[in-house]
């Protein structure tokens, strides 16, 4: 079942809404605890706006945009939902229910089909985002966590917390051809632009490791250059968690969660080019468009990291919500909070309750 926005809110705001918002890239942070979404000016560095909690809401863990920038889609553990946002106005557009606790999602290239891992349950759903629906159900077994789409969009990466592994799924064909075990869980991971290599964070480690996809062999295991003082003994037993690579496979990010630090690496000889201190507990890892910043989220002290990869050093650090833990970028022609709340405004003087507060 979808639930939609009535029609006649959203014309109340098309119409109200200027047509000379200017296409900018923004930087978008999910606040798991405060149930709200951050926005972030790129390249100003500025907070320049929230999506309030009553937007949102729902324990939000994961935000992601599609390829145009025209939507975001929000998870929230609470409502066990994924919600679609305009990202122009930020306003509701559908919902589509799920029915389990929803982890890390990854949108297709074509921005048609949404890939949800259900932690509590057995199954990668696949949301049609012109239906608005959950079209189909792979099965990938309990505990699935993280996924990431390969460099052609093909395939779609599928870590697992409880399985101890990735599982690679055909799109083409919607089954699991390849799964590659590991010792423990499966946090986050990155894939090389030639879809040879696989960087993996796993629980109870501080480092990573680097596979070789085609046999599922672990070629190296990387430790990073400071190791936390101590070690977890609750589940999910995270030591290290985000990782983001470079376009070109040439610099790897890695996240100390523990450490609260950021560790840049050159690929392939995995040489530590800088140990940058940020915020307590980061967590996620996002670059620019062109790739002259990157963004941690530190979930503990709610603020979000800027790193320059000019100099390798930590040249901002901004206010976020409550646990603040992943983001995502898109170019988007947003509305100022005065536009949005004018158009609002003129949807409520239509007899459309349109609420931002």
């Amino acid at each position: 079942m979808v639930h939609r926005c009535p029609p006649l809110v959203l014309v109340a705001l098309a119409i109200a809404t200027p047509a000379n918002a200017e296409v900018r890239e923004y930087l978008y942070v999910e606040n798991t605890s405060g149930g709200d979404v951050t926005v972030i000016s790129i390249p100003q560095h500025e907070v320049v706006g929230t999506i309030p909690a009553t937007i949102v809401g729902g324990h939000p863990d994961d935000v992601v945009a599609s390829p145009d920038g025209r939507m975001l889609f929000i998870n929230r553990l609470e409502g066990q939902d994924v919600v679609a946002l305009d990202a122009r106005t930020e306003q509701v557009l559908f919902t589509v229910p799920l029915g389990g606790v929803p982890h890390h999602m990854t949108i297709s290239r074509d921005g048609r089909f949404l890939y949800v891992p259900m932690f509590n349950g057995s199954v990668l759903k696949v949301i049609d985002l012109t239906r608005r629906e959950v079209v189909r159900e792979i099965d990938i077994g309990l505990g699935a966590h993280a996924t990431r789409l390969s460099p052609d969009g093909r395939r779609l990466y599928v870590g697992h917390i409880v399985h101890q592994a990735v599982m690679i799924i055909d799109l083409a064909r919607n089954e699991v051809v390849q799964t590659i075990n590991f010792d423990r869980g499966v946090r986050p991971f990155a894939i090389s632009p030639d879809e040879t290599t696989l960087y993996v964070q796993t629980s109870n480690m501080s480092g990573f490791h680097v596979v070789d996809i085609a046999t599922g062999r672990i070629m190296q295991t990387v430790n990073m250059p400071t190791a936390p003082q101590t070690m977890p003994t609750s589940f999910p037993h995270t030591v290290d968690h985000g990782l983001a690579l470079t376009r070109d496979g040439r610099r790897l990010l890695a996240a100390g969660a523990l450490s609260g630090r950021i560790a840049i690496f050159s690929v392939p000889d995995m040489r530590v080019i800088a140990d940058i201190p940020v915020g307590r507990e980061p967590n996620w890892i996002t670059l620019s468009d062109d790739e002259r910043f990157a963004y941690v989220s530190n979930r503990v002290d709610d603020t979000i990291s800027v790193i320059s990869m000019d100099t390798f050093t930590e040249i901002k650090r901004l206010p976020a919500g409550d646990l603040p833990q992943r983001m995502t970028t898109a170019r988007v022609d947003r509305l100022t909070e005065a536009q949005q709340d004018g158009a609002a405004s003129t949807a409520r003087s239509r007899g459309n309750v349109v609420d931002r507060h």
